[in-house]
């Protein structure tokens, strides 16, 4: 179980996973997509196809660095609905989301034609995996399309393609939606910030990544794309009558069947659009839940820009790297702080960060622009938990 009395705890959190509920009604159907702007098309005929009949729409461009200029010419959306995903495009939800200053998303997977999907399976010894804390992660073909939406008030700003054009090479593509929600043209390769305005009294302030950008967050080790794994997907959907993992299995989009009983779920670590907080998820779950999918993917041993961290769900405590750990990349201009110092969020480092603006040494350092206050509080409630009777700060 995960444990967190103190930085000497050497529990592992695998187990403590299972107490959460996978089993929700209150989440968006993986048969239909999320409601509204963004929704699955539901059958409309892909436009394009091959001289075997399987679709080309929606796969990587033929040149990675000639997008083709409008959303509605890739394929990946409907021809009748251009907010809608077409019906070649899987829509799914994740347990755990990853925090995008508020907005709101629909996430879909174009597969080549002929891909599967490859699960890891790291609890026993594998070459495909660091340790058993990356068991589940999933691997997707060259030629997948990875699609996401954003949304504001049910107006769609982003459409974002992330694209395996070969093996080692994914390459993001920003679309920006217009005001009357008819097109979305292709962001240029540079970061760019506009007003958007969603129907409301105040504007939305947002920022178009660059690819540069997509592949600081998106890296090899940290398996590329950031939210599939099945402990992500491990739920029932809203409206659903059996978990997503089998309806996407009885899709025939896996390489070899996934382990059962599987992979416990994430918790979901508070109220948003892909459901309600766990209940009955504990502090320490909840907080790890969210540092797993929104930091763990760069903070981790096998990174080249953070090995010293590891922030993975199931890693024990006690190998977290953070516990009265003094901090290396500065102390965010609180005097021996540390990066975790138990009981004190407000002198732990890895708080700090979140609670920083962009120009003060905040994380995510790109991508994010807004500070997720429900994060702020999960993760500062589990800090306040972990005892500093037991296991004092040392003496500076």
């Amino acid at each position: 179980m995960f444990a967190a009395p103190g930085c000497g705890s050497a529990s592992h959190g695998k187990s403590d996973a299972a107490a959460t509920n996978d089993t929700g009604t209150d989440k968006p159907n993986v048969a239909d997509g999320a409601a509204g702007a963004g929704d699955h098309d539901g059958g409309a005929a892909d436009a394009t196809t091959d001289a075997t009949g399987s679709s080309t729409a929606c796969l990587p461009p033929a040149d990675v660095d000639q997008p083709l200029s409008l959303l509605s010419q890739t394929g990946c959306m409907s021809a009748t609905n251009p907010t809608a995903f077409a019906s070649i495009v899987i829509p799914y939800v994740v347990n755990s989301p990853l925090w995008s200053d508020g907005a709101d998303k629909v996430r879909g997977i174009r597969l080549p034609p002929g891909g599967k999907i490859h699960v890891k399976h790291c609890t026993g010894a594998s070459a495909e995996c660091l340790d058993a804390a990356d068991d589940g992660k999933w691997v997707f073909p060259v030629g997948t399309v990875m699609v996401k939406s954003f949304m504001f008030n049910g107006k769609l700003i982003e459409t974002r393609l992330f694209t395996n054009h070969d093996a080692g090479n994914w390459v993001g593509y920003s679309y920006a939606w217009n005001t009357a929600q008819t097109e979305a043209t292709i962001v240029p390769d540079q970061r760019t910030e506009v007003m958007f305005d969603t129907g409301q009294p105040t504007k939305v302030d947002w920022h178009y990544p660059s690819r540069l950008d997509c592949l600081t967050c998106h890296t090899p080790t940290g398996g590329d794309t950031l939210g599939p794994s099945t402990a992500q997907m491990n739920r029932t959907n809203a409206g659903a009558t059996q978990n997503q993992l089998d309806a996407l299995a009885a899709m025939n989009l896996f390489d070899a069947p996934i382990p059962t009983p599987y992979k416990a779920a994430l918790p979901t670590p508070y109220d948003s659009s892909v459901g309600s907080q766990t209940p009955g998820a504990t502090a320490t779950q909840l907080a790890r839940s969210y540092l797993q999918a929104n930091c763990a993917f760069c903070h981790r041993p096998d990174d080249p820009n953070f090995p010293s961290i590891d922030l993975r769900y199931d890693v024990a405590f006690a190998n977290m790297g953070l516990c009265n750990v003094t901090p290396i990349k500065g102390d965010q201009g609180v005097a021996n702080s540390l990066l975790l110092a138990p009981g004190q969020p407000a002198n732990s480092v890895l708080w700090l960060r979140m609670d920083a603006t962009n120009d003060n040494g905040r994380m995510p350092k790109v991508a994010s622009y807004v500070i997720d206050q429900s994060a702020v509080d999960r993760v500062g409630s589990w800090i306040t938990g972990i005892s500093s009777t037991a296991f004092p700060a040392p003496t500076m």
